[in-house]
């Protein structure tokens, strides 16, 4: 599947990371990785992403929270949560604030290929 796409990975598990990197990459989407989410912001700042992956759990921040901080830069940004957890409220939560899906590790790949899609064919509907 082929996808142009400019798409921010944040987790903080380095190996997670450069798995969903090198496969996006594979599938012709620009890819920046960030493990905090300081490095995002930052990366935000720089480019103007259409899609991003983040972790729920990310080390001294809530990716929730930078859900939401990331969307005040990119407004048009469709985030996709992956999580640890199946939790009906915190999907909820989620939801509410702006997450465009919210997917539970471990997720199958295709999967979430499917879903990046989703969020880019779904931008400015």
């Amino acid at each position: 599947m082929e996808l142009a796409c400019s798409l921010l990975v944040v987790d903080d598990d380095e190996e997670f990371l450069e798995i969903l990197v090198r496969r996006f990459r594979r599938r012709g989407m620009a890819v920046e990785p960030a493990t905090s989410a300081q490095a995002a912001i930052e990366a935000a700042q720089q480019h103007g992403f259409q899609v991003a992956i983040i972790d729920r759990s990310l080390a001294g921040q809530d990716g929730v929270q930078l859900m939401v901080r990331l969307r005040e830069q990119l407004p048009e940004l469709r985030v996709i949560l992956l999580s640890g957890h199946s939790d009906a409220q915190a999907i909820a939560y989620a939801r509410d604030r702006g997450a465009f899906e919210y997917l539970v590790k471990p997720s199958p790949l295709a999967d979430l290929e499917a879903a990046v899609a989703r969020a880019h064919q779904t931008r400015g509907a």
